[in-house]
């Protein structure tokens, strides 16, 4: 005994659509995965400059402290532009009779990246 042949458009549609909601995932992920990357390219950047902006405060404080022996500091706000937008900068120079502090800050909240150096300052010949 023969049957007749079943249409079978119903399981086709559920495996594409299983097909459909896979692949729709993976894409999700691979988004989900970018974006930390960019993030975290982002902040290293970041970093990298704050690291540049304390090496510029170390340096203005060895050459203020040289040029003027009463000199016991600053909070200097240079104008900086990061990844083509203007950022927030700050270095803070503090020098007392035996060492000089300087700390530099970059960026907006949330995300502020800080560094700060600490050296005697008998070290500035």
């Amino acid at each position: 005994m023969r049957y007749p042949p079943r249409r079978r458009r119903g399981t086709l549609m559920v495996g594409v659509l299983a097909c459909l909601v896979v692949v729709a995932s993976l894409i999700g992920l691979i988004a989900k995965d970018a974006l930390a990357a960019r993030r975290e390219t982002r902040l290293r950047l970041q970093l990298h400059q704050t690291q540049r902006l304390l090496d510029a405060g170390i340096l203005r404080a060895a050459i203020r402290t040289k040029q003027a022996p009463d000199y016991t500091g600053e909070t200097w706000q240079p104008t900086l532009s990061f990844a083509g937008q203007d950022a927030d900068a700050i270095v803070t120079i503090s020098v007392n009779a035996d060492q000089t502090t300087v700390t530099a800050k970059l960026g907006r909240a949330p995300n502020i990246t800080t560094q700060s150096y600490v050296y005697s300052t008998s070290e500035v010949q």
